[in-house]
């Protein structure tokens, strides 16, 4: 009985083995059709990466998107060559499988990896709308530096500290940054106060004359100078000027201007005033002596009283 079942067995198994071949055969010529295919869009993908390539070089675009593009190009002329073969093999189901499978896993992949995804995203439009560029100084949350490396996923800045910080490309996207190099000139702002007994008119030509000797600032636009407001020990004033930026040094030049402004108004005789405050006290010098001596003695009263209580419980 058992051998029975087992060349039962035997023979289900040759005929099966039997069908595929003949199926095999019968399909041989559309196999070898499929792969010659295959190597077909293999060739033409690779070749179409050059030619997007190529193309891409002509433009300003980031040098990583060049690559992406060309690269998904490449890809999606590949992929069509795989639909095509499973074509020609009459597995258009497997197609259509193929394609839900890859629908669904790319929806799971965006879930598990959104923060990438959302990184990658941003790296793309940063790319092409190329609000800074490498060698800006840029300037986003407390971060401030140079733009080193502007890459898919994020965004390489050395600051002025020579430190490199790695910024996620979607911050940029969510969050206001400033960039200082895009309009290439920079403004420096003076502030002081004058006392209110000095020439303020005077003050403010003074300054302006300093500005406009300084060869490292721009005559256009034109520096000035005027009175802001007025304080509570003097009369503020602001001076305002334009430098080159990048191409010379910000912060050396403001410590020059500020060096400059303070050494013309010292010689010139201004002054500027430490903050003052004025107390009163209320009654004549000779009454406020008085009450401040009778607060004193209340109060060593008030102690020996007080001395005497705790004596007087032990």
């Amino acid at each position: 009985m058992d051998l029975n079942i087992l060349n039962d067995g035997i023979e289900k198994l040759i005929k099966k083995l039997q069908v595929w071949g003949e199926s095999a055969i019968a399909q041989l010529p559309n196999l070898i059709l499929a792969v010659v295919t295959l190597l077909i869009f293999w060739f033409m993908s690779r070749w179409i990466y050059k030619l997007v390539m190529r193309s891409l070089n002509k433009s300003h675009l980031n040098v990583n998107l060049k690559n992406l593009l060309a690269s998904m190009a490449k890809i999606t002329f590949f992929c069509l060559g795989i639909i095509v073969a499973l074509g020609v093999l009459d597995l258009q189901k497997t197609v259509l499988s193929l394609l839900a499978g890859v629908g669904v896993l790319g929806l799971a992949l965006g879930f598990a990896f959104r923060d990438l995804a959302a990184n990658f995203v941003s790296g793309i439009m940063l790319a092409i709308n190329s609000p800074f560029k490498n060698g800006d100084i840029v300037k986003i949350k407390n971060i401030q530096g140079s733009v080193i490396d502007i890459r898919l996923r994020d965004t390489l800045i050395r600051n002025f500290e020579g430190q490199d910080v790695f910024i996620p490309n979607k911050e940029f996207l969510s969050n206001e940054f400033h960039n200082y190099s895009s309009f290439g000139k920079r403004k420096i702002t003076v502030e002081l106060g004058v006392g209110y007994s000095d020439d303020q008119d005077g003050a403010v030509s003074l300054i302006q004359k300093t500005l406009n000797n300084n060869e490292d600032i721009l005559k256009d636009p034109a520096p000035n100078t005027f009175i802001s407001s007025l304080g509570d020990s003097c009369v503020n004033i602001e001076a305002h000027s334009w430098i080159k930026y990048p191409g010379q040094d910000f912060l050396k030049i403001r410590n020059d201007l500020i060096s400059q402004v303070k050494s013309a108004l010292d010689k010139d005789g201004f002054d500027i005033p430490f903050p003052i405050r004025t107390l009163e006290m209320g009654g004549s010098f000779e009454e406020i002596q008085k009450n401040l001596a009778r607060s004193v003695k209340k109060k060593a009263r008030s102690e020996d009283e007080k001395g005497l209580d705790q004596s007087a419980q032990h």
